[in-house]
């Protein structure tokens, strides 16, 4: 079914939002509502879009394993990100930690179950301009967009 390479990608992707999880976890009532660098989110909302960022790479992988492609725009995921900080600003810890561990679980699998062929599938990526990219490239992207914003959510609380 799925191949090395997609069991690097989901391993990779796993650890990641492992550790968001975690730092899920730890944060004080205090920490949760802290501004974010970089994000202006807040360590909260910031979570939420990582865990909400797994169903769009789930629906993206499919879309580009299939070939399809995907057709939303830099400035569509822009303005559903806007939208998304505004209703995730109220959501608790507890919440958000059983999204990310669900639709985590979730992806993880996806991912895991690639195949070769599906991860060196080409197709147009809305995001890049509608650029041809390869299915893998996109597959990398979940660990890091987890990381990413998972860093930023962690600096904020070590400046204190």
């Amino acid at each position: 079914m799925g191949s090395e390479r997609a069991a690097a990608l989901a391993a990779d992707f796993a650890a990641a939002n492992e550790a968001a999880l975690q730092f899920a976890g730890s944060c004080s009532d205090a920490d949760w509502y802290r501004r974010a660098p970089g994000e202006d989110w807040t360590v909260g909302v910031v979570l939420h879009h990582i865990a909400e960022g797994h169903t769009n790479g789930l629906r993206w992988l499919r879309s580009m394993a299939s070939g399809e492609g995907v057709s939303e725009t830099a400035q569509d995921i822009d303005n559903a990100n806007a939208a998304h900080a505004v209703r995730a600003g109220t959501v608790g810890q507890v919440e958000t930690a059983a999204l990310l561990a669900s639709n985590g679980a979730v992806l993880e699998q996806a991912l895991r179950s690639l195949t070769d062929e599906e991860l060196d599938r080409r197709a147009p990526f809305g995001p890049a301009g509608g650029r041809m990219l390869p299915t893998g490239d996109l597959a990398a992207v979940a660990a890091r967009h987890t990381r990413g914003h998972l860093s930023s959510a962690q600096s904020s609380i070590a400046r204190v």
